[in-house]
């Protein structure tokens, strides 16, 4: 069989836009669902539009010059605020191959199954974890049969029961690096060190309760042994040249005396001499003798999600986190010379002027290396989105919205108004401080650190003029939530 993965574009038109592209990370669930098919003999490709500045205006004539044979299959992904791309993408691929069967997963299909297989060009959706049911489908498995399967038949929705979950990660192959564009992705600005760079997933869950995360594994984390992800990264380096790791876990650190072994075999082996990395993780497991070995095997930053600087409002999110421990870590961090990247949300429920303030407060206060400040977007899947629909607390369902900059929440506490005024005046209140502008020109070391820099100033300013700054794939960003590893694709 020959199956056509295609990562949908989420840019309508080419042009100057791509300037804009904050960060371009490869499908990390794609790449390992192609793996496991090529496992079995099938012949498969993979298309990622975003790293290829492929724009949907331009998606129909790229197919026809470049993929003109007819698959078998088609694979497509979609996040929430990205759908209305992938259902544009699965109309022109029914037009181009009228024969192929059109297969949709990920985050958003998970939770909306039934909205995604009324779309007249899709056949099958796979919920939740989607190896093994894609596999199932390829191999002409009974559909009755598929566990994890959204499909018609005889104008009746089926929903198959759940897949159980993969127990044991180390089963699924590397993902098929070898079938993407290595050299086009590229971190978020200010996040890294070193070129080329690559993210990495070695866990699935996270046994946070946030409630605007979408968790789907509930709070079970699976994790990868240490041994499978040094040779992932092994295999990085000495086929692509890659210098740097971008850990895209929700929470890295869940697991200390895992990473302890990973990180103790990657100053063992040398490893810490030729990439560095950074991680996302969460400050109510972070310990300074484990972030001092981190820092010796090459982790260079930690992004944490912070989210508020109100207590009230930390705890209407069940952060499960007080200010002082949020204190405490990231002054353990930066003591291991490990730098800081947190992230905020502005809009969450119980959010007033006076709780957005004191969140700007607080990150001036705690002065992280780089922040980010998003709007809390309530996407299906996630305890907020459904006391959102109880509460008839949502603006609306036009899913482009749910970009981390729109208000999608009618909060009686606050105006949206007065929710984006925040947002912008977060960017600009810590970014363009002198004493921070200052710090960040004492670093500089090198040709890497100023455009780094200047990407980054750029970026804000788009935020503070245009209250809108663009992240790709990702459908919760840097907020610590990867829907590549929650995904199909």
């Amino acid at each position: 069989m020959y199956i056509l993965f295609i990562c949908p574009p989420w840019i309508k038109k080419s042009g100057n836009i791509w300037k804009n592209i904050t960060a371009v990370m490869p499908p990390l669930g794609m790449a390992t669902i192609a793996a496991c098919l090529e496992k079995e003999g099938h012949s498969v490709k993979i298309l990622d539009t975003l790293a290829m500045r492929i724009a949907m205006d331009d998606l129909k004539n790229y197919l026809q010059t470049y993929y003109k044979e007819e698959p078998d299959f088609i694979g497509l992904t979609g996040t929430t605020v990205t759908i209305s791309f992938t259902y544009q993408t699965a109309q022109i691929c029914r037009e181009l191959y009228p024969k192929t069967k059109i297969i949709l997963g990920g985050v958003h299909a998970s939770e909306k199954p039934h909205e995604a297989i009324n779309h007249n060009s899709v056949d099958y959706v796979v919920r939740g974890e989607g190896e093994f049911t894609f596999l199932d489908i390829i191999q002409g498995k009974e559909l009755g049969q598929i566990k994890g399967l959204t499909y018609r038949e005889n104008g009746k929705i089926i929903d198959n029961p759940d897949r159980e979950l993969i127990p044991n990660l180390d089963i699924l192959p590397t993902p098929a690096y070898h079938l993407l564009p290595i050299k086009r992705y590229y971190p978020t600005a200010g996040t890294n060190k070193k070129m080329p760079a690559i993210s990495v997933i070695t866990s699935r869950g996270c046994p946070g309760k946030c409630t605007f995360c979408y968790q789907p594994y509930g709070s079970l984390q699976r994790q990868r042994s240490p041994k499978k992800i040094y040779e992932e990264i092994e295999y990085l380096v000495n086929n692509f040249g890659i210098k740097e790791i971008c850990f895209y876990d929700d929470n890295f650190t869940t697991q200390k005396p895992r990473i302890r072994e990973l990180c103790q075999m990657m100053i063992d082996k040398g490893m810490n001499k030729r990439i560095v990395w950074s991680c996302f993780s969460r400050v109510d497991w972070a310990d300074i003798s484990l972030l001092k070995i981190m820092k010796q095997a090459g982790c260079h930053q930690i992004m944490y999600g912070i989210e508020s600087g109100d207590q009230n409002i930390l705890d209407n999110i069940k952060k499960q986190v007080t200010l002082d421990k949020i204190r405490k870590s990231i002054q353990w961090t930066k003591e291991a010379k490990i730098d800081v990247r947190a992230t905020f949300m502005f809009g969450n429920p119980g959010e007033t002027e006076q709780s957005m303030k004191k969140t700007i407060d607080f990150a001036i206060e705690i002065d992280p290396e780089f922040v980010v400040f998003n709007v809390a977007s309530p996407n299906p899947g996630t305890e907020m989105y459904e006391w959102a629909v109880k509460n008839d607390m949502l603006k609306s369902e036009k899913w482009e919205e749910y970009d981390l900059t729109t208000p999608t929440l009618k909060l009686p506490t606050v105006s949206n108004e007065k929710i984006k005024e925040y947002y912008r005046l977060g960017y600009r209140r810590f970014y363009l401080r002198p004493s921070y502008m200052l710090k960040k020109l004492l670093r500089v070391r090198n040709l890497s650190d100023i455009q780094n820099i200047l990407r980054g100033f750029k970026g804000v300013i788009n935020v503070v003029h245009t209250n809108s700054i663009l992240t790709p794939r990702q459908n919760v960003s840097d907020v610590a939530l990867t829907s590549e590893a929650q995904s199909i694709t």
